[in-house]
């Protein structure tokens, strides 16, 4: 005869209840959380509340912008980091299945400590970058040194278009983790192994938010030359692959499947083959040129955080690459389009998109040399003032013969392909 299956003892329901209790309330304030910061759902900043704020940062003695500033490097975004590190711990598995309810009160503390942190910091930005659009490109502001527009703007965009998305990824994580570990009243069918996994990607996203901090703390501490690159990467590595895209083309044996391998395994017809050759050192240059001025290159050196540069010549350097990425792009697309026997190249777009590279670099030239370079400190032994000057003047000479050869050709280009 089958034993009848025992029935939970009245303390194991009542630590249940508890738990459920807490757990729902968890839940609930993750979900608000995530509402309340998501940009998509978060509500337009009250007046009345920034100046209520505002208030309460000034009993610190915080007066002024530089002092928002101060109050926002070293009090807040580390405050704000050690919560989160504190919520990752107050997380840990093993504690929240040995004995939850107290985990759970302490995760209710921790979210009112965020939602205070995160309210005190998303109206202290606003204040500092109250319009994102018509404040990016002053012209009139060479002397405000941190308070330049560029730098207010990205620490907005970083707040907003970021961390706040990396925030609410870690509320949304963290909800899930709740629930699935059957420690709120929502349903659950998950193993342990996908608790674990979602562990694993609750710590990834507290990891990626970290940087994110750090890097919104480094739009007050980097150099303007480095702000200014803050988002070459990924345009450097476009660079680096159309050059190696028409490497392969002109030499098949080396050819490997890469993202640029759309028409042709390799170039046909004199001209065309002719053409592409005189790019080469077009896309070299053309690379070299923006590793110059990384972190391996000019911005290592000890330049100034702040120069007299405006914050629209920021903008102008930082969209440089862009602008060379899109030109060489439209470069390598023609030189396809020559490849083929149907397809209608024509001379004077070579030599109109050869003349727009051209231009692309004068502006970057000319604020290097005249806002960067001077301010590098110069000593009797390391002379590197003269060293950067010398370098860029001859990158210039070598980047004009290069746009002049291949104008040259392109001029004279005839379709022979069969």
């Amino acid at each position: 005869m089958a034993k009848p299956s025992r029935k939970p003892s009245s303390s194991k329901l009542e630590h249940q209840r508890l738990c459920w209790h807490y757990g729902d309330l968890v839940a609930y304030g993750f979900r608000r959380l995530q509402r309340k910061y998501d940009r998509r759902t978060a509500e337009l900043p009250d007046p009345t509340y920034i100046e209520n704020a505002l208030a309460a940062l000034s009993i610190d003695g915080v007066e002024t912008q530089e002092g928002l500033t101060d109050q926002l490097q070293s009090s807040l975004l580390p405050i704000l980091q050690s919560q989160i590190d504190s919520l990752l711990q107050a997380l840990d598995l093993p504690g929240l299945r040995n004995d939850p309810a107290p985990k759970l009160a302490l995760v209710l503390q921790i979210q009112a400590k965020l939602d205070y942190s995160l309210d005190r910091i998303k109206y202290l930005v606003v204040t500092l970058c109250p319009d994102r659009e018509s404040m990016s490109n002053r012209t009139d502001d060479h002397d405000l040194k941190g308070l330049k527009s560029y730098r207010l703007c990205r620490l907005r965009m970083k707040f907003e278009g970021i961390l706040s998305w990396r925030i609410c990824e870690i509320f949304e994580t963290a909800n899930d983790l709740i629930q699935q570990m059957e420690l709120s009243s929502g349903p659950s069918n998950s193993s342990w192994s996908e608790i674990e996994s979602l562990k694993k990607s609750l710590n990834r996203t507290v990891c990626c938010t970290s940087d994110t901090i750090k890097s919104i703390a480094d739009c007050f501490q980097a150099s303007e030359l480095a702000l200014a690159q803050d988002s070459w990467r990924h345009q450097r590595l476009q660079i680096e692959q159309l050059h190696q895209s028409i490497l392969e083309e002109l030499n098949p044996s080396t050819h490997t499947t890469g993202i640029f391998k759309q028409y042709s395994d390799q170039f046909v017809g004199q001209s065309v083959i002719r053409l592409a050759r005189l790019t080469l050192p077009i896309f070299k240059l053309s690379r070299i040129f923006f590793a110059k001025l990384s972190k391996r290159g000019l911005a290592q050196e000890r330049i100034p955080i702040h120069t007299e540069i405006s914050s629209e010549q920021i903008s102008i350097l930082a969209e440089s690459v862009e602008h060379v990425v899109e030109d060489l792009r439209e470069l390598k697309f023609h030189l396809d389009s020559a490849n083929q026997p149907d397809e209608d190249a024509r001379s004077e777009d070579f030599v109109r998109i050869a003349g727009s590279l051209k231009n692309c670099f004068v502006f970057p030239l000319l604020l290097v040399s005249m806002y960067f370079i001077p301010l590098i400190p110069d000593t009797e032994a390391l002379q590197l003032q003269k060293y950067y000057q010398n370098w860029f003047v001859t990158w210039n000479n070598q980047m004009a013969l290069a746009i002049h050869n291949f104008t040259l050709v392109a001029k004279t280009y005839t379709d022979d392909i069969p």
